[in-house]
């Protein structure tokens, strides 16, 4: 089974701004065990680069064995995320 339609309840991940700049402090992707690989793949990405870096077409243009949804549930959190808490260059 894949994760279509419900990998975004899968997603676990911890966010910090303790270097002033928001970013993925752990991530991983649970109860998917065909999902392990691009989870350890996903993870290194994210992990240590600031939410306002991360490159979103990068993500999208990941490979899985399942149809890709995760990939676009996880670019969904991204945006999410920097909706809410990354401020828009030159603030508000």
């Amino acid at each position: 089974m894949g994760l279509a339609g419900d990998c975004r309840n899968k997603v676990r991940f911890a966010l910090s701004d303790s270097t002033g700049a928001l970013r993925f402090t752990d991530f991983d992707i649970v109860d998917a065990p065909e999902c392990s690989q691009i989870a350890g793949t996903l993870k290194e990405y994210l992990l240590g680069r600031p939410l306002a870096d991360l490159d979103l077409d990068h993500i999208r243009g990941l490979t899985c064995p399942g149809n890709g949804q995760c990939f676009r549930d996880i670019v969904g959190v991204i945006d999410d995320c920097r909706a809410i808490l990354v401020p828009e260059e030159g603030g508000r």
